[in-house]
Order: C-alpha cells, then structure tokens, then sequence
C-alpha cells in the first residue's frame, strides 16, 4: 500500500512539474481515470502538504464532514531558494561533514545566511545535525535527484 500511495504521490509532483498548478477538480478528475478514490486523494494531498512538498496556496475548501480530509482549491510546488538548492546540492556530494567545515564551505559558494538555511534544510528534512556537530543528509535529500523540487 505505501508502495502505490508514493506512486500517486510521484505522479501528483510529476504533473505539477509539467503545468505548475492544478485545481482539485481536475486532480479529481484524473483521479477518477486512474482508479484512485477522493479520500485516497485527499490523504495523499495532505500528507504533501505537511511534508511541505507541495502547498495550497488558495486554501481549502469547506468541508463538510469532521472526519474527512480536507480540500485543496489548488496545489502548487514549494519553491527552493537558491540557496537552499545549492546546500542540498552540497549535501548530495559530502553526505556527512562536520558543521563547521559546512558553514565554512557555504559561505564559499555564495549562502548569505549559512545558519537560516541550514535549519531550513533540518526543517524540511534533507538534513540532520548530530549532537556531535556533524551535518548528515537524509534519505529524503538522498533519494531526490538534483531535478526534483522536493
């Protein structure tokens, strides 16, 4: 099951890849063509959501049950800062580096503000610090290739 809930997921950032936004109805819409239920795609929306892959950036809209997820109007992708891409691309090439040889590299490749970004990448979960002060990057960093707006 988790299996065909990361395909639906893969499929959903590969489209909004392609036309960088889509309204729910025609989410809904293929949804129906591909066999997928409303609740299963609600789930899988929210759940992109809170991983903050993809973001509703009209809201959502009313629902009409408690027990029900709700609705995005639209889904768009998060976009990465460009500062924020250059240290995933860094974390991708040195996948565990001591925190201090990360401030000193970053400053090197142009990252203004080497600590905000830094806990904006532990925050999105493509890296984490150790208590020993080593910067690892995570399998979610790992397994998105540099292309991918993850």
């Amino acid at each position: 099951m988790e299996n065909e809930f990361e395909e639906i997921s893969n499929a959903i950032i590969s489209m909004l890849k392609d036309k960088g936004r889509l309204s729910y109805l025609e989410l809904e819409e293929w949804a129906k063509r591909n066999d997928i239920g409303n609740i299963t795609l609600r789930v899988i929306l929210n759940s992109l959501i809170e991983s903050e892959e993809i973001i509703a950036p009209e809201g959502y809209y009313e629902n009409g049950s408690y027990f029900e997820p709700p609705i995005p109007k639209v889904i768009e992708l998060v976009k990465s800062s460009p500062e924020l891409e250059k240290l995933k691309d860094y974390l991708r090439e040195y996948k565990s580096i001591g925190i201090l040889r990360v401030f000193e590299d970053a400053i090197k490749m142009g990252v203004k503000n080497v600590n905000e970004v830094l806990k904006e990448a532990v925050k999105k979960g493509f890296a984490e610090i150790t208590p020993s002060g080593v910067v690892n990057a995570t399998e979610k960093l790992l397994k998105s290739n540099k292309n991918k707006n993850v």
